[in-house]
């Protein structure tokens, strides 16, 4: 059983034998949703279990009767942007869940299929936020630069007034089809409850429409990744969540792309940007330790065309002199295998050298 992107870009489901397997004519099992990922599955001997999401956020579970070729949604203990199935294997019945949101913690479950509901199978208690009762969720999707829908989740307290005074920090990633799924991490409590607005752009380059996102934001294309971060600083200034002066950046690795090409195409638009082991420098990112596997991912200076594309997306090529950028903070590893420190020292470097403000 095993799932895969090939001729399905939201994924299938298929299966075909272990003694004499048949990758190019495989059996369908649960064929490609239009509107929702197939993000997960697992094999129970009740028949095979799997998650769909929508745009990264909104998670549902069905279970799949092989028999009569039929599928029916399980009704979850709760809503779930991010769900994960597991299993003992196709031998037993055993099935669980792991279920976790913006503002909860994760949370574990075990399928009782003789009342057909799930129930708590927690290792510890969970742990519960009283101040988050308080706290709006919102999934909403805006049109990007060229017009595409880009999904945003919004995390503020109610009575948020739209007074263009409210701080924002806006996190993106956008690379190797990683989805930035729901989950709750203990420095947004800290932002929330000094009244900040917590943003999740699911830029291009992530899978949060599946493998068709990812290369939107890819090589060539990686220009949507940040131009998708810019449209959505855009739009929060336009429904007048906050100004440009109270707009600050944060993610990490990869992610360095998409925030530091942000700020050197837009250094109007942002007060602040975090920048934790980011890939900076990527022309050059390929002469690293980890270079040939991220070459996979941004492009080779070995073919023409990738080459410009890594120009294109090196924030380290086009910091400018005497221009007025962000302030920001930025890191580096030193035992850091996938991103050298040089690449966000350079970058470091040059921007103290460069930065007017």
């Amino acid at each position: 059983y095993f799932r895969t992107a090939k001729g399905a870009k939201h994924y299938k489901l298929y299966k075909t034998s272990l003694k004499n397997p048949d990758f190019k004519n495989p059996t369908v099992l649960i064929p490609e949703d239009q509107k929702a990922v197939i993000s997960d599955f697992a094999l129970t001997n009740r028949g095979l279990f799997y998650v769909k999401t929508t745009n990264g956020v909104e998670a549902k579970l069905y279970q799949f009767d092989e028999t009569s070729g039929t599928s029916k949604e399980l009704q979850l203990p709760k809503a779930s942007g991010y769900l994960n199935v597991s299993s003992k294997g196709s031998a037993f019945q055993d099935l669980y869940i792991a279920s976790e949101g913006w503002t909860s913690d994760e949370e574990e479950y075990k399928y009782n299929f003789n009342t057909n509901s799930f129930e708590a199978h927690n290792l510890s208690p969970v742990k519960k936020y009283p101040s988050l009762e308080n706290v709006v969720v919102e999934e909403i999707e805006i049109p990007s630069h060229d017009g595409v829908m880009l999904p945003l989740s919004l995390v503020y307290h109610k009575g948020l007034q739209k007074n263009k005074k409210n701080r924002v920090l806006i996190t993106a990633y956008g690379s190797y089809g990683y989805i930035d799924s729901p989950y709750l991490d203990t420095y947004l409590l800290h932002w929330l409850n000094e009244g900040g607005v917590h943003v999740t752009a699911h830029v291009r380059g992530g899978g949060e429409k599946g493998d068709a996102w990812h290369k939107a934001g890819y090589k060539t294309t990686k220009p949507n990744t940040w131009k998708d971060l810019i449209a959505t600083a855009e739009y929060l200034i336009q429904e007048q969540f906050t100004a440009p002066d109270k707009i600050a950046l944060w993610s990490a690795s990869n992610g360095g792309i998409c925030i530091g090409r942000a700020v050197t195409e837009r250094p109007d638009l942002f007060a602040a940007a975090f920048i934790r082991v980011g890939v900076l420098n990527p022309l050059r990112g390929e002469f690293g330790l980890n270079g040939k596997n991220n070459a996979n991912e941004n492009g080779t200076v070995k073919d023409s065309i990738e080459c410009k594309a890594l120009y294109a997306m090196d924030p380290y090529q086009h910091i400018k002199k005497g221009i007025a950028y962000p302030a920001m903070y930025v890191t580096g590893g030193l035992n850091d295998s996938r991103v050298p420190a040089w690449q966000p020292a350079k970058f470091a470097a040059k921007m103290q050298e460069y930065n007017s403000s």
